[in-house]
């Protein structure tokens, strides 16, 4: 069955009486868009202000690309009669209130479910949203649009018709998470895993553990909990002593999870799960590759079980999930007519991920040379030299043959290792450091790229595709 999605998001009156303002021309809103270049006919526009640009600047490339509403903060003059322009204090505020509507106007949903974690956010999304697809009408928030503008934008464009609702949430800070919780008021939230990422913002794992219960504050009284059992559970249950005991569920390898992972079996096209609830066996398969994402899909029985789903129905689905590029994507590269794997997981990099990352590539590589270009992990602070170095044991355990450091965070974890493995350090990827790495690289090799987002190191793995791929 077909689930299809009302495309009727906004309509007129609706938009008129949100903002208390005449809609001259009669439209229907099918998507509300903030980046001009994403604007299709029939979309509504917020010409939001940011950091670095203005959203007024671009309206002429909405208008063309078939905007028919647009919000603004300042008087804008048009030209097109049949163009409705709604001017506001602050469009972000603006923002928050469609946010809030749409959620309001689901109230009859069946489950909206909120994601959050050090890593594993998105892929544990991904896997529920297509579990729940087989079963109704499901609505999941877009790449990782977990933040501040992230969540209302996704929430503000939910369809009116959601059976399910599923949203990654993320966060740098204190009371980030809070914030959007109430925003999208859960009927159940999922912490992942906590790690030390954005540490450099606070003053120790406590404090990291404490900003993601805040997921817990938009939580309904009568919502159900899922944690992962292997990953700081009795700090986290010291923050859902309200919540009704029989509504937390835990998930993991532990024995004493609720949801357990028995074993698992991978393949070139993912893995076999197995896994046990109450006694009751599952298996099933999943496309994503590595234990940490065998761990995610229990998050996904979990969620069928608390919204009294068809488990295995939903579970055939996850054969079907996919994650954004740089989440760990695979590239069958062609060097002197040898199959060489590339491992693309550049979207970002804290120590667990770095760990899941490595492991899940050990096991992809199989008898493989394991060729790792690293780039330094982002937004440690003080912890920064300590959790690179960290990292030792596991290129030990892994036996990575080959290391290309990359960023000055990385250097003393390279003089540790430089007399243990074969690696280089590079201060950045210019393209004098492009042609080094590509002059290291073998045919059948495994090669996993990783990295914080602002080292760029997807630019290396545009290099390699485009050198051998396809040859």
């Amino acid at each position: 069955m077909v689930f299809k999605i009302d495309k009727n998001l906004w309509s007129v009156d609706e938009i008129s009486n949100i903002f208390n303002q005449a809609i001259v021309n009669d439209w229907q809103c099918n998507a509300i868009e903030i980046d001009s270049r994403k604007v299709k006919p029939g979309n509504m526009f917020l010409a939001m202000p940011g950091t670095k640009f203005d959203g007024h600047d671009f309206i002429p490339e909405a208008i063309n690309a078939g905007a028919k509403s647009i919000i603004v903060g300042k008087p804008y003059k048009v030209y097109e009669k049949k163009l409705n322009v709604i001017q506001v204090n602050d469009i972000y505020k603006s923002l928050l209130i469609l946010a809030k509507k749409s959620r309001k106007r689901i109230h009859n949903s069946k489950k909206i479910i909120a994601i959050t974690g050090s890593s594993g956010k998105t892929s544990t999304k991904e896997m529920i949203g297509q579990a729940f697809s087989s079963l109704g009408t499901t609505f999941i928030n877009p790449g990782s649009y977990n933040n501040q503008v992230g969540v209302p934008f996704s929430l503000a464009n939910m369809p009116r018709n959601t059976n399910y609702g599923i949203f990654e949430i993320g966060m740098n800070n204190f009371n980030e998470i809070s914030f959007l919780s109430k925003l999208v008021q859960p009927d159940i939230a999922i912490i992942t895993n906590i790690s030390e990422a954005h540490i450099g913002n606070f003053n120790s794992i406590n404090d990291i553990i404490r900003a993601k219960a805040e997921i817990f504050d938009g939580l309904k009284s009568n919502g159900h909990i899922l944690i992962h059992n292997d990953n700081y559970l009795d700090e986290i249950k010291k923050y859902i002593k309200k919540f009704n005991k029989k509504n937390i569920l835990t998930y993991g390898i532990n024995k004493n999870a609720d949801i357990r992972l028995l074993c698992r079996n991978p393949s070139n096209n993912g893995q076999k799960i197995t896994a046990e609830v109450s006694g009751k066996v599952y298996n099933y398969n999943i496309s994503l590759d590595g234990q940490h994402q065998a761990i995610n899909s229990l998050a996904v029985i979990g969620s069928l079980l608390i919204s009294d789903c068809n488990i295995k129905k939903g579970l055939k689905n996850l054969t079907k999930a996919s994650l954004p590029s740089g989440r760990g994507t695979k590239y069958k590269l062609v060097i002197k007519e040898k199959k060489t794997i590339l491992i693309d997981d550049t979207y970002n990099a804290n120590l667990s991920s770095m760990i899941a990352s490595l492991d899940s590539f050990n096991e992809i590589a199989k008898n493989n040379r394991k060729v790792l270009i690293f780039g330094e992990m982002g937004e440690l602070g003080s912890f920064s030299e300590k959790l690179h170095q960290e990292l030792y044991n596991y290129l030990i355990r892994y036996n990575v043959s080959l290391v290309v450091f990359v960023g000055n965070k990385t250097k003393k974890l390279y003089k540790l290792c430089i007399n243990v493995i074969n690696c280089i350090w590079l201060e950045n990827l210019s393209k004098y450091g492009e042609d080094k790495i590509i002059n290291l690289i073998r045919p059948k090799d495994c090669i996993l790229v990783k990295g914080s987002r602002h080292m760029k190191m997807e630019k290396i793995v545009k290099k390699l595709i485009s050198q051998y791929k396809g040859k």
